[in-house]
């Protein structure tokens, strides 16, 4: 074991690939100087000059091409969606020559754009290591931005709401589109190796690509391409399963562990397993087999109906019960009556959270050791599982009768 490790570390091949790892990212970023590495301000501010057209000379083709990735990303969840129908019409059959004005940090909101002379606005909530605020007398961000850009702006304007995460997270309002930090970088990227551009705007494309990077905002598809020159290498197979063994990754040994339970309740003929990762363990219930398909790829599974663990260090591990996006309302409708025990929430026609066991928070995943967690995932999930007394039971008399009816 340990002459693997030596024959590693003293290879020169190896050492070239880590040297050139190390010189992937620039020795000078003047916007981390800055300080800018996680505030939102900050980078809503480099955005509101990438997608406007005052300095860098490249028109408005950086909000375009972010635009057409936004409607490409949503598609996956809702192919006839009338909103993503008239967002690409104006982005390709505008009416008038465009007068595009971009505010920053307008009534709280991070980004607005503003075209009058198409008589479209669009909202962006720029959301970096930061969470959604759901809750307030205002009934949250995104609704308070909502009724501010309805009140200000009538019923002339087309209005568009944009939720830039780094994961691409769920918003809470079912009108907010879904977005990433990535696609503005494949952007960005794209650009940089088609276009001529001067030596400032090449300056600050690459400094935020970079600054992206670095902070872990988006994937460092150069940085994959070096690892992967190792990871790939039979030849190092042994020192790295040996590294790979003695990594401190808990959200992996967490993730491991969960697929474990579950194979476990899967070989009891309680469940069956659905498309999975390291951040979310899915299942359904056996005898929801046979349900009626989903008209929406979600998971590779096309299930309207699943359980789902998230496990994500930055938030507390939880088990969800998610109704997905189906063509089938009716279906939809009745496990939402079904299941829904909050008088105030309303279906939405993407995904809606009927029910919820929290597992660990986040300061326990971080406080408490391996062996521990494990002890409370058992707990937590025995009980959700236990005979006739069970959550997992509860629920599936509650569905029985439509999903006899829905099959």
């Amino acid at each position: 074991m340990y002459n693997d490790i030596k024959k590693f570390i003293f290879n020169d091949e190896v050492q070239g690939i880590l040297s050139e790892i190390n010189s992937n990212l620039m020795d000078f970023n003047i916007l981390e100087i800055t300080g800018m590495g996680n505030q939102e301000i900050k980078h809503s501010n480099i955005l509101g000059w990438l997608f406007d057209n005052s300095e860098h000379n490249l028109d408005h083709i950086i909000l375009d091409d972010f635009l057409k990735k936004v409607i490409n990303e949503n598609r996956q969840y809702e192919v006839n969606n009338p909103i993503l129908d008239d967002l690409q019409s104006y982005l390709y059959l505008s009416n008038n020559k465009r007068d595009i004005t971009i505010y920053r940090e307008k009534d709280n909101i991070d980004l607005l754009i503003v075209d009058e002379s198409n008589k479209i606005v669009i909202t962006i909530e720029n959301k970096v290591f930061a969470s959604e605020r759901k809750n307030g007398n205002d009934g949250g961000q995104l609704q308070k931005y909502e009724k501010i850009i309805n009140d200000k702006y009538n019923d002339e304007y087309e209005k568009y709401f944009i939720f830039l995460t780094i994961n691409l997270e769920e918003p809470s309002k079912d009108n907010w589109l879904r977005a990433n930090h990535q696609m503005i970088t494949d952007v960005i990227e794209n650009i940089l190796k088609t276009k001529e551009i001067t030596i400032k705007t090449k300056i600050v494309l690459e400094s935020y690509v970079d600054l992206l990077k670095r902070n872990g905002i988006v994937a460092d598809n150069k940085l994959e391409e070096l690892a992967s020159k190792i990871w790939d290498n039979p030849k190092y197979k042994n020192a790295l399963d040996v590294l790979y063994e003695y990594k401190p990754d808990i959200s992996m040994e967490i993730s491991k562990y969960l697929q474990k339970v579950i194979e476990k309740y899967t070989t009891r003929l309680l469940i069956l397993k659905a498309d999975s990762s390291k951040t979310y363990i899915r299942f359904y219930d056996k005898t929801w087999e046979n349900e009626k398909k989903g008209n929406q790829t979600w998971t590779k599974d096309n299930k309207v109906l699943l359980y789902e663990i998230k496990n994500r260090t930055d938030e507390n591990l939880k088990l969800v019960l998610l109704i997905g996006p189906s063509k089938y309302e009716k279906f939809r409708t009745e496990l939402f009556t079904a299941l829904n025990k909050n008088p105030k929430k309303s279906l939405s026609d993407k995904f809606c959270t009927v029910w919820k066991l929290d597992i660990l928070s986040k300061t326990e995943i971080q406080e408490k050791s391996i062996e521990d967690i494990k002890n409370i995932i058992d707990k937590k999930l025995n009980d959700f599982f236990k005979e006739f007394d069970g959550d997992f039971y509860k629920i599936r008399e509650k569905l029985e009768p439509i999903m006899g009816k829905f099959i």
